[in-house]
């Protein structure tokens, strides 16, 4: 019998074709590479892990035999580091949660000393705070002045600037060139009103929002959706009363006078008995009432207007109306000025007027200076304007 020859038959890889031999090459390869990428990462996290774990598994350190103040240096880097690390509610957590800190009886006191006074480098949010006071300012913040005795050798003039906010200019004109205590009227139909109560509070000035009220010739001056007075009843004009006063947060005070002039005299709704509850709830929220007229017959705490001037007009007219304010006679006296609307004339005209030589016979005050808790009959006489004074 024929001996035959041993099988020489291809292996499985040998039988493969070469592109099939070339993608179990790749994925060989690319297995190695991830498992080595793997055991990478894993080296390199692995010290992070004992770092968290290193501190945790120290012994408690010893005692240390030393005298307070030493104890406090020794603790006090660690307090600032967690401090620092934590933010605030870090300095409310208990020492004992620290290992090293624990046979360091002085560490509890000093966090809270350290923690809760606020830092002088504030915030930009702070610097802003104070430089814009919140609407809710006191008298006492804005007119440090309104505390101080009136003069008893010179005049004491106040002066309320009506139409205040309209206009940014015009607003960013009266708080830098008219000088503190010069006060401003504000109507409550402007848009941001708290924001403009809030500058006139940071220039160190009193704030009077116009109660819009029915005039003694409404069909020549329209006072908005909100006035009181005439057609109105008792709940449409509380109603209108609480807008007025929403409006008017922060202020120190209502007026029934606006740009537009006095209109109450001679039969406006201030001067009518129906007014007396509007001007008992205005006192009952601590709020002072600026009568735009001694015609008025005020009877809450507040103030009466004594002169008025139209800013509406040329500088020699103004210039003109400002020095006739002064009595002729020299002898001190109580001027309360309203001036409206507020022009670039008018503005130019009163600054140079304030600092000009004239300044030297009379000192500015804020208007609440001269708040008095009702006028009388004697007060309406004597606050009759003497002087040739022209009204709005």
């Amino acid at each position: 019998m024929q001996n035959r020859p041993a099988s020489s038959r291809p292996g499985l890889w040998q039988r493969l074709p070469v592109i099939g031999r070339l993608l179990i090459a790749f994925w060989a390869v690319l297995l190695a590479g991830g498992a080595g990428a793997a055991a990478f990462l894993w080296h390199q996290q692995k010290p992070a892990v004992l770092a968290k774990v290193t501190p945790q598994s120290k012994p408690p350190l010893p005692a240390q035999p030393t005298s307070p103040a030493n104890s406090s240096i020794v603790s006090t880097p660690a307090q600032e580091t967690t401090v620092a690390a934590a933010g605030a509610q870090a300095s409310t957590a208990p020492v004992e949660a620290k290992p090293a800190d624990m046979a360091l009886p002085t560490a509890a006191p000093t966090i809270p000393a350290k923690a809760v006074p606020p830092s002088p480098a504030g915030s930009s949010t702070a610097v802003t705070q104070q430089a814009l006071p919140p609407v809710g300012s006191s008298i006492a913040s804005p007119s440090p002045q309104a505390s101080a005795p009136l003069p008893t050798d010179k005049t004491a003039i106040a002066i309320v600037l009506q139409g205040f906010g309209y206009s940014d200019a015009l607003t960013y004109d009266v708080l830098s060139r008219i000088p503190a205590p010069v006060a401003v009227g504000i109507s409550p139909y402007v848009s941001n009103i708290s924001d403009i109560i809030a500058r006139a509070h940071a220039s160190h000035r009193e704030v009077y929002v116009t109660l819009p009220m029915q005039s003694a010739h409404p069909e020549r001056v329209d006072e908005g959706p909100h006035a009181l007075g005439y057609g109105n009843s008792a709940a449409d004009d509380q109603r209108e009363l609480e807008w007025c006063l929403s409006r008017a947060a922060g202020a120190e005070g209502l007026t029934d006078a606006s740009e537009n002039g006095d209109d109450q005299p001679g039969g406006g709704y201030a001067t009518s008995p129906d007014f007396s509850p509007i001007a008992s709830a205005i006192s009952s929220k601590g709020l002072l009432y600026l009568a735009g007229s001694a015609q008025d017959g005020r009877r809450t705490r507040g103030m009466t207007a004594t002169a008025w001037i139209d800013g509406d007009t040329d500088a020699a007219t103004l210039d003109s109306r400002l020095a006739a304010l002064l009595p002729q006679d020299g002898k001190p006296a109580k001027i309360l000025l309203m001036v409206g609307p507020i022009t670039p004339v008018m503005i130019d005209r009163l600054a140079n007027w304030l600092k000009g030589p004239a300044a030297q016979n009379f000192v500015v005050v804020p208007p609440s200076a001269f708040a008095d808790s009702g006028i009388s009959n004697d007060q309406a006489a004597n606050l009759s304007p003497s002087n040739p004074v022209a009204p709005l």
